[in-house]
């Protein structure tokens, strides 16, 4: 897809708007009807073109004006303004008379919602609301044509060099923290203490923390640290790896992430390697997600959610009423 990529509001929408003029006529010349007629021709006989038409004539006449002039308007009004995307922003441009633009830094931790009414549904055009978490940046596009399109247009121009957790997270403040929604600890990524091999399940179990996390309200999920909240390191998480350090440790778990939760979403997961006590810890940061995240476990997807300090999977109905509520689409009544 070329960039910059420039689209407008839907065409339907200017006929909508074109009825509703020709509507506006109708009911202001009714409403001429019932208007006394001695205060209407009093009026009539101050007008300078008074001596050229009859009051019906100039009636219909200034009515046509004046139909003719909000038509126009509205038609110039819908063809300057215009939406132009590209890496890493999105312009608004506006205005028949006076130009204003307005510029929108397209950043990671935005959020891409969509609706539409119910001629968005029968002509293929809708709304796109663009929000950020993080601050108070937002853009609604109103009335797009093909908007689902434009959607993933908007979506592609992310800007990749944006981030989304922009502080190092304090670890001491972490540690002295009990389990929580946004908070759990877990000795390795991959190696079983017990074992003293690698054990898949426990990759199983940090990847359903992190995707709870997402699905949630986002957290940290900290490797390294056992549970009286003590580093004991990662030293036999490396000595798995090809690797044995930071390096090999995020290159592992970029590659397991991606495939049990998906590349899409690797933006939205933080590694933050520190030594405290003379140990590697790892704090995983997980921002609150846009959209559903499933987790892929052999050849199955499975939903989870953070309910206190556990884990949660849900069934399938129980996914579609927390959905709903978690990432409700807005409607509009275009």
């Amino acid at each position: 897809m070329a960039y910059p990529m420039t689209f407008k509001r839907s065409p339907i929408v200017l006929i909508r708007n074109f009825v509703l003029i020709e509507f506006s006529a109708v009911v202001l010349f009714s409403i001429g009807t019932f208007i006394d007629p001695d205060f209407k021709y009093q009026a009539y006989s101050f007008l300078p073109l008074s001596s050229i038409f009859s009051y019906e004539d100039l009636k219909f006449l200034l009515l046509s004006v004046t139909q003719f002039i909000i038509t126009i308007y509205a038609f110039l009004n819908w063809h300057y303004e215009s939406f132009t995307v590209r890496p890493g922003s999105l312009s608004h441009s506006s205005g028949v008379f006076f130009k204003k633009d307005k510029n929108l830094p397209l950043e990671k931790s935005m959020s891409l919602t969509l609706s539409l009414g119910p001629l968005g549904k029968i002509f293929h055009y809708g709304s796109i609301n663009i929000e950020n978490a993080h601050s108070q940046k937002s853009m609604v596009l109103k009335n797009i044509s093909r908007h689902e399109n434009i959607s993933r247009a908007i979506q592609q121009c992310i800007d990749p060099h944006t981030k989304v957790f922009q502080n190092n997270p304090d670890v001491t403040q972490i540690l002295s923290e009990e389990e929580h929604e946004k908070l759990e600890f877990k000795s390795s990524l991959r190696f079983d203490q017990k074992m003293g091999s690698v054990n898949r399940e426990i990759e199983k179990s940090a990847m359903k923390t992190i995707a709870a996390f997402l699905n949630t309200k986002g957290g940290y999920l900290v490797l390294g640290v056992n549970d009286e909240r003590e580093p004991v390191g990662l030293t036999g998480d490396y000595k798995t790896l090809h690797r044995e350090n930071r390096d090999g440790f995020e290159n592992h778990f970029t590659q397991i992430y991606n495939s049990m939760i998906g590349p899409e979403f690797r933006h939205l997961v933080n590694l933050n390697f520190q030594d405290y006590k003379g140990h590697d810890i790892c704090i995983i940061q997980a921002a609150r997600s846009p959209r559903p995240i499933y987790l892929k476990v052999d050849d199955n997807e499975h939903f989870y959610v953070r309910t206190g300090n556990v884990t949660t999977p849900l069934k399938l109905s129980e996914v579609e009423l927390y959905s709903r509520s978690r990432w409700p689409r807005r409607t509009s009544n275009a």
